[in-house]
């Protein structure tokens, strides 16, 4: 897992946004999305979900498995600092 990993919405806005030179209105509509939608995830309010990371692939012709895997190593490392708060057992291995 990458250490400090920025939000993928970060990464959309530089290829999306300021990349191509659109608005996020432009990109929405490219993408097929509700601009609420496109620009909740653009500020890290939301994360990439199955359907927009095939979405992103179609518009940006790579995987969509790279949008999911940026996404999860964001939330793991989101969750690292939660993981000492939890309180958890071990279960016990069967024999």
């Amino acid at each position: 897992m990458i250490k400090n990993p920025i939000h993928p919405g970060e990464i959309i806005r530089e290829i999306c946004i300021e990349g191509a030179g659109i608005t996020v209105s432009e990109a929405a509509q490219k993408l097929g999305v509700d601009r609420t939608t496109l620009s909740r995830l653009l500020n890290g309010h939301a994360g990439i979900s199955p359907e927009m990371a095939m979405r992103l692939s179609m518009a940006l012709g790579n995987n969509p498995t790279l949008w999911m895997n940026l996404q999860r190593d964001y939330d793991l490392w989101k969750l690292k600092s939660l993981a000492r708060k939890l309180h958890v057992e071990k279960f016990k291995s069967a024999a």
